[in-house]
C-alpha cells in the first residue's frame, strides 16, 4: 500500500474556489479502482492551509489515477490557485 499527503497554502483571493475544486477530485478519486482512502482536509488554524490524505493499493494504481481525465484537469488549475509549489510525501506500507 502506499499513502500520500499533499500539502499546500491557497492564495487567499481563491480559497472558496479551491476547496470547491479540491472537493470535485474526492468522488471520482475515490470510485478509481485500487484507491482505499481520499481525502481532503482544511486546517483549522491557518484557514488558507490544506492538505489531501490519500491510500492506494500500490503504484501502478497511483500510476493510472495520475492520467485520469479529472486528476490532468485538476492540476492546472490548482497550481494557479496556490502559492508555490505542493509539497508532496509518497510513504511505502509494508507490514
Amino acid at each position: 500500500m502506499k499513502i500520500i499527503t499533499v500539502h499546500f497554502i491557497a492564495k487567499p483571493e481563491y480559497q472558496s474556489a479551491l476547496i470547491t475544486l479540491c472537493k470535485s477530485m474526492i468522488g471520482p478519486s475515490k470510485a478509481e479502482t485500487g484507491c482505499i482512502h481520499y481525502s481532503f482536509y482544511q486546517d483549522l488554524n491557518e484557514e488558507n492551509k490544506f492538505f489531501f490524505y490519500e491510500e492506494w493499493k500500490d503504484q501502478s494504481v497511483i500510476d493510472l489515477h495520475n492520467t485520469t481525465k479529472h486528476f490532468l484537469d485538476f492540476q492546472p488549475k490548482l497550481k494557479k490557485m496556490i502559492q508555490g509549489e505542493p509539497a508532496v510525501t509518497v510513504y511505502s506500507v509494508g507490514y
